[in-house]
């Protein structure tokens, strides 16, 4: 029996030195969230008259009601887009912040294509799509370029990006597609045939949740399965000898920042079709920086990027309901956020060798203990 568990083991490629340091590496999550939470409930217990009450808004509230679970994963689906988006950008060693104006510029060409274009029903929604995945990486584009070619700090140049475009979507909401009878800066009505449906009832979840599940799958598959991502991994790994084994190592940087934040322009759209009536953002959403903080606490690996979304989700919503029904204030639930991602996102102590010490005598100590169990038999 374990002669065949050891060759199904072999097979998968799963031997005991990855098994442990997976075990490594959710043992640190874990601990990460318990003191997070740990340091949470001590505030909260010193700032409210009623601590309880408020701790139950925080831990239990996103899954006090069918609708709240639901307000749950829609507030993690944009997470989900901007969360991929970053990691493939992260897996080429690049940091373009265009995510969060990529994500601005999806929504509002999609707003525009939906209310101007005329297509066929079973086109609208894709091309909706398309069209706010490609305006937003024909811009991302260029602070992907400048860095290739120039050497230019791609982050200094994608936040400067990301302001430029925002500034232009708001001149066109109030100046050249505003609807006067809104009342707002907004864009006309978005037609019916374009929006996103509720894909289960009683719930604000569409059939965004499926789009941003099938990217997901897709990255996945690109990176481990295909030569393109192969090389734009080895390009994030190791420049040097990408370069020396003939890689294109600009171009694949180039790619990478481009696919990054084409999804995170599809995002953009998702959410737009999905919520809104009309496209009236004022202000970046935030959920491309956001993006980055998911795609580091799911370790930068695509499959655990739903999970360390749905935390955010759950996080947030617990925070809301919490200052909603609590006498706990807004400020203080924007702290504890704070730290509850500051630890769960921080690397140095869960890496150092302090906690690779404690896990060791820990380990050791359940060994022992099992030896002591096996000789008392």
């Amino acid at each position: 029996m374990m002669e065949t568990f050891n060759k199904v083991m072999k097979k998968l490629n799963i031997n005991k030195k990855t098994t442990e340091n997976f075990i490594f590496q959710s043992l640190k999550t874990v601990l990460a969230i318990v003191i997070a939470y740990s340091i949470a409930f001590i505030v909260i217990y010193f700032v409210s008259d009623e601590p309880s009450q408020a701790i139950y808004w925080f831990v239990k509230g996103p899954f006090s009601s069918r609708m709240e679970f639901g307000e749950m994963i829609k507030k993690s689906i944009p997470l989900m887009f901007t969360g991929i988006a970053a990691c493939v950008i992260l897996k080429a060693k690049q940091f373009n912040l265009f995510t969060e104006g990529a994500f601005y510029v999806g929504g509002l060409v999609a707003a525009l294509i939906a209310i101007y274009v005329k297509v066929p029903i079973f086109l609208a929604i894709p091309l909706a799509l398309l069209g706010a995945g490609l305006a937003s990486a024909l811009i991302g584009y260029i602070p992907a370029k400048l860095k290739a070619s120039l050497d230019v700090n791609e982050f200094v140049s994608s936040i400067m990006i990301n302001f430029i475009v925002l500034w232009i979507g708001i001149w066109l909401i109030s100046n050249v597609v505003i609807d006067v009878s809104s009342g707002d800066n907004a864009t006309q009505i978005i037609p019916e045939a374009f929006r996103l449906k509720s894909i289960f009832s009683g719930t604000s979840i569409t059939s965004g949740l499926i789009i941003v599940l099938i990217v997901i799958i897709f990255i996945k598959i690109f990176f481990s399965r295909t030569l393109l991502g192969y090389e734009i991994r080895m390009t994030g790994d190791n420049q040097a000898f990408a370069k020396h084994t003939g890689i294109h190592v600009k171009g694949r940087m180039v790619i990478a920042q481009t696919m990054g934040i084409f999804i995170a322009g599809v995002g953009g759209g998702v959410d737009i079709l999905s919520h809104y009536t009309r496209f009236n953002w004022k202000t970046l959403p935030g959920f491309g920086f956001d993006g980055f903080m998911v795609a580091i606490i799911a370790k930068n690996k695509p499959l655990m990027i739903p999970f360390a979304a749905l935390f955010f989700g759950y996080l947030r919503l617990g925070a809301e309901l919490m200052a909603f029904n609590s006498d706990v204030a807004k400020e203080v639930v924007a702290i504890i956020q704070g730290i509850i991602i500051l630890l769960v996102a921080s690397e140095r102590f869960f890496s150092s060798e302090f906690f690779k010490s404690w896990l060791e005598r820990f380990k050791n100590r359940l060994k022992q203990e099992k030896k002591d169990v096996i000789t008392h038999e």
